[in-house]
């Protein structure tokens, strides 16, 4: 092998390249933490959303003053072709958590017979128990609200039970849902106590969701508000770009230290080589060569170090899935491509802050001052 290779300096140094491997690789665990975790309750609040891909909700707008849905909306949104379902509906909210969060999710009162169909809907299924029926006031909860509020089949919730609860009274869990929407389920005519509900809720047909959604658009009525995803997306994400910011914002500070603490670390190292640069340019090696070496040396130890701190966050962060955050119903969110976004920036600063004050070294090098300092 090449005796002036990269991979025989730092093999034969390892006291040089072990701080600053272990600086960058816990640097990159450090910066990969937050963010798995704004990721994953990030994920936690679009779960509010989740239902809405599967069906649409008209209610009244009551920010206009409208409390009821006339007639004449009511039969130009049957008019859709897309629709297969149309049926009264009233949605009330019941909280759950996000890594301690507390997090309102909908809770949609329906009919009996429309229960199953909305299953069908939404891809979930009755894990466990059995739906509420009209008799007691029953719920039937998605599988991640029991695990976040350690709730079981029997238990009670509501307002009674935990202020913190939208649900009015006290209500027993009879049944879990499970699947990727966050579905939960009362008995409408529980929920709205006999009265008339003041939403409908729309189910397309299969597989046109959009065509729906468009159709519904199109009618622009201002006196009623049509809830789809885009709807809910426009408060959530103007809610979780105020977050990213913050965390974005946090992570170029640390990135900025990190680069130029391992930029002067780097130079520190140099002046302890500049006899070795020396002596290379000396005896006839060009500074584009030594300029290339330092180029791959920094390259190499930056992408090395990325790597070992992606393997470190990814087996940690699985671990502590598997074992903490799994059974309290929330999975981190790992495997995304915001971790490595937010993770590369950490090897490319490093590496050309760390490649600039080495070059502006080499720039300044006199062979003969070293060599004879040598002699």
């Amino acid at each position: 092998m090449n005796p002036l290779s990269i991979f025989i300096y730092y093999p034969r140094n390892k006291r040089k390249a072990l701080p600053v491997l272990g600086i960058l690789t816990l640097a990159v665990f450090g910066i990969s933490l937050t963010l798995v975790l704004t990721a994953t309750i990030f994920d936690g609040v679009r779960g509010f959303v989740s239902p809405y891909y599967h069906f649409v909700v008209v209610e009244p707008n009551y920010n206009k003053k409208y409390y009821q849905l006339d007639t004449s909306l009511r039969a130009d949104v049957r008019q859709s072709e897309h629709l297969a379902v149309y049926a009264p509906i009233q949605t009330t909210f019941v909280y759950g958590t996000v890594l301690g969060i507390p997090t309102n999710y909908p809770i949609f009162g329906v009919s009996d017979d429309l229960m199953p169909r909305l299953l069908q809907a939404t891809e979930t299924n009755l894990m466990e128990g059995r739906l509420p029926s009209v008799r007691e006031d029953e719920v039937a909860l998605h599988e991640s609200l029991m695990k976040t509020r350690d709730l079981k089949v029997g238990d009670y919730i509501g307002r009674e039970i935990n202020r913190e609860d939208s649900l009015s009274g006290k209500w027993q869990v009879v049944g879990v849902i499970d699947g990727k929407t966050v579905l939960n389920l009362v008995a409408l005519d529980r929920i709205t106590g006999g009265r008339t509900p003041n939403e409908i809720i729309l189910i397309p047909k299969t597989g046109e969701m959009e065509g729906l959604v468009l159709d519904l658009n199109a009618l622009k009525s201002g006196r009623a508000t049509i809830q789809t995803p885009a709807y809910w997306n426009q408060f959530i994400e103007k809610t979780l770009s105020q977050y990213d910011s913050l965390v974005t914002a946090l992570n170029v500070v640390i990135i900025t230290v990190l680069s130029l603490g391992v930029g002067l670390l780097n130079m520190i190292y140099f002046r302890q080589r500049t006899g070795e640069f020396g002596i290379l340019a000396g005896i006839g090696f060009s500074r584009t060569f030594l300029v290339r070496r330092v180029t791959l040396e920094a390259f190499a130890l930056t992408i090395v170090a990325w790597l070992l701190g992606m393997a470190l966050s990814v087996a940690a962060y699985q671990i502590l899935d598997i074992l903490v955050f799994a059974p309290q119903g929330t999975h981190l969110s790992i495997f995304n491509l915001r971790l490595l976004l937010g993770t590369l920036p950490v090897p490319i600063f490093v590496w050309l802050f760390s490649t600039v004050t080495i070059m502006w070294q080499l720039t300044r090098l006199d062979p003969v001052a070293v060599i004879d300092r040598r002699d």
